[in-house]
């Protein structure tokens, strides 16, 4: 058994005695920490295992649904703190995102990608749209790591001349999903959700 699988089979005890699930060939992206405080802590159990991306800021991006199927967002580092924690319900720009900033979605109608409209810009300026003054300097971006029956996104860490840091994660077509400052760990005394 190679070091991957053992990881794998770890973060897997870990999960079934918490009442948590990971689907065939989850992959942890190796912050097993990560992984069992996001699923850990959420009250509809059990949970399961979406995906997990390394955000490059030195955390990682835990995405899971609950016993009910509802999507969360986690964000943790290796020594399991959590900084965001929340559930996914709506787009917090009610759908209005492109036309409020005046974006371009990725694609035309028929769904033929735009060479020169790239959807990770799109998301940046859409969650860039979101802090109030001082645009700030992005610090890191990516893939959310979402696909299949979810909509594929993009994080986008942005920090503030006053030093403030954001951690935001909008789609191609200028829907943000999540937007947090990212500041002291969060305490979760009790399961959430």
């Amino acid at each position: 058994m190679n070091a991957k699988h053992l990881l794998l089979a770890s973060v897997a005890a870990l999960a079934g005695a918490a009442g948590m699930t990971l689907p065939a060939g989850a992959h942890t992206g190796g912050n097993t920490a990560a992984v069992e405080v996001c699923m850990g802590a959420n009250q509809q159990q059990p949970a399961t295992l979406v995906t997990i991306v390394d955000d490059s800021q030195g955390g990682s991006l835990v995405w899971l649904t609950d016993a009910n199927a509802n999507l969360w967002f986690c964000r943790a580092d290796d020594q399991g703190r959590v900084y965001v924690y929340t559930e996914i319900t709506r787009d917090l720009l009610g759908g209005k995102g492109a036309g409020l900033f005046n974006i371009e979605p990725a694609s035309d109608d028929g769904g033929v990608s735009q060479p020169d409209r790239n959807p990770l810009d799109i998301a940046e300026r859409a969650c860039r749209a979101l802090i109030e003054g001082d645009a700030g300097t992005v610090t890191g971006r990516g893939g959310d790591g979402l696909a299949g029956d979810w909509v594929a996104g993009y994080f986008v860490f942005i920090e503030t001349g006053e030093g403030r840091v954001y951690l935001c994660d909008a789609t191609a077509d200028a829907q943000v999903w999540v937007f947090a400052e990212i500041g002291d760990p969060l305490v979760l005394d009790d399961r959430v959700g």
